[in-house]
Order: structure tokens, then sequence, then C-alpha cells
């Protein structure tokens, strides 16, 4: 074959395999170069007291009391979501999120949780003084108090402050909110329906600080888990919450099943 007949074949060659090249991304075969950008992971951290920490779900891991099996940490294992903060941790109160915990979200931060507000109520603290001796004046004076707290509306105040710095360091998040489920069995006594009251009241003024955030220009979603425990409170069969009153570190505190009921409340919250 000559030089010419070999040049020729090669243009020949060229046109095919461009034709083919072109054929196929018409009929679709190049699907990578057309598929639609994954969606974006979240860059998430978590902040509150010890319900977002763990206590009591789980070996304790740390002076907070956090552990491995927190509704953040199980978030975390789930598709598109990376926890790069647990700055949750037992005892923190509102005011104790906002001046050692807020500092841990900033403008990359796309996806905040926060549980808050129960210790600023001392609910477990009317329990230990309330369950010796229920008719004692330290029992009447703790309730009260607790009453008095929630009648000032200070704790909503706070929180709706508190969500708004959130937006304000993190403009790019999604902030979920979440409240305390009501944790006894209902008529058990006359304490234990005193305590399922304040809980509702609380979780009233939490719903109002998320809403007034949000009222402010906060992207502040919330998710209630007020009766999300019915028929695993404290006093049925099968609680989810620690029922054991001589056992402070997992009274009252949701239980690793527990801790999976608010994973499932945040992630409706997000696929809502």
């Amino acid at each position: 074959m000559s030089a010419h007949s070999n040049r020729r074949s090669r243009i020949v060659g060229s046109i095919a395999g461009a034709s083919v090249a072109l054929v196929a991304v018409f009929l679709g075969a190049a699907p990578s170069a057309l598929a639609a950008p994954p969606e974006p992971v979240n860059k998430y951290v978590s902040l509150g007291d010890s319900y977002a920490a763990g206590q009591g779900a789980g070996i304790p891991l740390d002076a907070c009391l956090r552990s491995t099996a927190a509704y953040p940490v199980l978030l975390d294992a789930e598709p598109r979501t990376n926890l790069l903060r647990q700055a949750a941790c037992s005892g923190a109160t509102v005011s104790d999120v906002a001046d050692t915990q807020l500092s841990q979200v900033n403008r990359g931060t796309t996806l905040v949780t926060i549980t808050v507000g129960g210790n600023d109520l001392g609910v477990g603290e009317i329990l230990a003084i309330c369950a010796p001796d229920p008719e004692s004046l330290a029992c009447a004076t703790a309730i009260v108090e607790a009453q008095q707290v929630l009648a000032s509306g200070v704790i909503g105040q706070e929180l709706a402050e508190l969500l708004l710095a959130i937006a304000e360091r993190s403009p790019r998040a999604h902030i979920v909110v979440t409240d305390y489920p009501v944790p006894f069995v209902a008529g058990w006594s006359t304490l234990t329906d005193t305590v399922n009251g304040a809980t509702l009241a609380l979780d009233g003024q939490i719903a109002a600080a998320a809403g007034a955030a949000a009222a402010a220009g906060a992207d502040v979603e919330y998710t209630s888990l007020a009766f999300a425990y019915l028929g695993h409170q404290v006093g049925d069969v099968d609680p989810w919450l620690g029922a054991d009153v001589n056992d402070p570190l997992t009274f009252l505190h949701p239980t690793a099943v527990g801790q999976g009921v608010y994973r499932d409340a945040v992630l409706v919250a997000l696929t809502s």
C-alpha cells in the first residue's frame, strides 16, 4: 500500500471515530457528562445539653457525658451529613450554649441542631428534691420557683436571642430546634403530673422562640418530640427514658432507642 493510501485510511478512521463519539453523546452514551451534580454534604454542628450530648444512652466519653449513641452522632452516620463538631454538653443552659458553644459554628456551617432549656427550668433538681418527700416545704419551694421561671418567659426570650446569634454567625445554616418529651405516664402521681405540665410549658416556650427567630429572618425549623415517647414514658413497660430515680446518669435521659427517635425527628425535618 502506498504512503498516500495510508494517510487516506488514517483520515477516514479519524472521521469515523469522531462521528461515533458525536452519536454517543447525542444518544446518551456519556451520562457522566450530563448527570446532575451530587447533593451537597451538610456541614453539621450540634449544640445543647445532655439530651444532645447523649448522656445515659451509652458509655460516657468525657466530662460532658457525651456518648456515641447521641442523636448527632447517629445523624453523622446518615448520607450527606458530616458532624464537624459535637459541642453539646450535659448541664448546659441556654446561656452556657451562648457562652461556650456558639463559637463552634461559623460561616461554613450549613446544619445546626440544638436541644436546650431543660436545665434552665431545673426539672432534674425538682425531682431530686421532691422524690424523697413530695409533701416537703423544699419540694413546694422548688416547684414554685420553676413555675415563676416559666411565667417570666425568660427561657424563650434567651433562646430566641441565641438562635439569632447562631444565624448571624452561620448565615448558610439550617437550624433545627428540638424540645423535650413529656417524661411520665399521665396520672402516675401529683408530682409527675406537675413535671409533665412544666415540660409542656417549656416546650411551648421553645416553639415560640423558634417561631420568633424564623420571623426575624433566621433559617430555623422547630420539631417537637413532646408526645413522641407516648407508650414509652417512665411508668410504661418499655420506657425510652431512664426510669431509675437512683441513677442520676440515666434518669429521665433518652436511652439509645430514645436517641434514635430524636435522630428520626430531625431527619423528617430535613426532608419535609
